[in-house]
Parts: C-alpha cells; sequence; structure tokens
C-alpha cells in the first residue's frame, strides 16, 4: 500500500486460499490507491467488498467448470442423449444474495453514484487528494493559472528559472488530454483506458465528450 495512512491496516484476506490472497491484496491496494480509502473502518468494509468479489468470481468459474466438464461427457453421447447445463436454483440465488453484498458495501464505501449523479463533494474532494498525491511525486513541476488568460499551464523547473507551458491535461480548468479523447473518438481506446489516465471514472470521459463535442457540434448545427 502506498498511503501513508493505511500502514496502520493489514489486509488478512480470511476465508481465502493462496492464490485468492494474493488477487484479493491486489485488488484492495487498487482500490485504496485509486478512490483514497484511509479511515480504518471503511478499510475493514473495503476488506469484506474484496471477499464478497472473490466469492462471485469463485461461483462464477465453479459454473464455467461444471458447463465445460458436461459439454466434455456430450460429446461421448448420442446427440439424443446430450444435455444443456442450466445453473441450479441454489447457486442462482447465492449470486443474487452476493451481489446484493457487493452493492451494498460499495454504497458504504461511497463507489457508487446517487440518484442525482456523482456526490460533487466527494469528487472534488477526491480530485484535492490525487492533487497532493501528485505534488509529492512531482516536485520539479508546479501547476498555476495564467494571469493573462485565466487557462492552467504548467510551470517546469529549470536550473536559472521556471519555463512555462502549456499544461497538457487541463483544457481551460478541466481535467482533460485532446489526445486521449482524439483516441476515443477514434475507437481506439475505451472509457475505461481514458478514465484510469485522468484518474476518473468512465463517466467523466462521457460527460467530457458532453462538454466539448457533442454541444459543439449541436451549436454548429443551429448556425
Amino acid at each position: 500500500m502506498e498511503n501513508n495512512e493505511n500502514k496502520a491496516y493489514e489486509y488478512k484476506g480470511v476465508g481465502l486460499n493462496r492464490t485468492e490472497f494474493k488477487h484479493g491484496l491486489r485488488k484492495f491496494e487498487e482500490y485504496t490507491n485509486i478512490y483514497h480509502i484511509t479511515q480504518f473502518s471503511d478499510l475493514q468494509l473495503l476488506e469484506s467488498l474484496i471477499f464478497y468479489e472473490i466469492a462471485e468470481e469463485r461461483m462464477k468459474i465453479s459454473i464455467d467448470e461444471k458447463k465445460t466438464a458436461l459439454e466434455k461427457k456430450n460429446k461421448e453421447l448420442p446427440e439424443k442423449d446430450q444435455k444443456e447445463y442450466s445453473i441450479p436454483t441454489y447457486i442462482h440465488d447465492a449470486l443474487n444474495s452476493n451481489l446484493e453484498q457487493i452493492l451494498t458495501l460499495k454504497e458504504k464505501l461511497g463507489l457508487l453514484t446517487n440518484k442525482d449523479g456523482e456526490d460533487s463533494f466527494k469528487y472534488i474532494q477526491l480530485l484535492k487528494d490525487k492533487f497532493a498525491k501528485w505534488m509529492e511525486e512531482n516536485n520539479g513541476s508546479r501547476t498555476i493559472v495564467c494571469p493573462f488568460c485565466s487557462k492552467i499551464v504548467l510551470l517546469k523547473i529549470r536550473t536559472d528559472i521556471w519555463e512555462t507551458q502549456q499544461h497538457p491535461m487541463f483544457k481551460d480548468k478541466t481535467l482533460y488530454n485532446q489526445h486521449l479523447i482524439d483516441m476515443y473518438l477514434a475507437n481506439k481506446i475505451t472509457a475505461e483506458d481514458v478514465a484510469k489516465v485522468l484518474g476518473t471514472s468512465p463517466k467523466y470521459t462521457e460527460w467530457l465528450i458532453e462538454k466539448f463535442h457533442q454541444r459543439k457540434n449541436k451549436e454548429n448545427e443551429e448556425k
């Protein structure tokens, strides 16, 4: 774990085998780093969430193995005696119950959007956390608002002076990268890819398209 506040909490992975534990630990670190989960109680909830997510994966693997075994057996039988695999009711109910637990825990951790969309305060706080982390890792540069054009620019340190250049990750004051969006619009990458680079959610990618592209196209059509 990279966050200093998380070092007091040790991921235990109770109920998981060795392979699942390693997988769970990776998921735990990804969640804490991406969503900046630091509170001890939230970290406990996160570990429970990961357990249920791995349990879901385990059940799906079991279903796939049983289906594969039946298909193999069918090849040895006449066509009239072959059977189709259907998920037993008790497994279907277990999957649904497990999914409900996953959704409940994600909601408690604030990983789901509310009915009105993303919680603005949580989103702003997340950006602040990301920026603080970025500042720690990028002491050789600074981001400022240009006093002339009010756009966000990047200051890169030199041995004698600060060098100013256009910020590659902002458009006006919005987190944005033109090349990423161009690749997305050309179907070369997905909204998830854009989100991973910007450190946002896939919905934020769609919001950027709406803000800078769809509205512009609409304005051009109205002219």
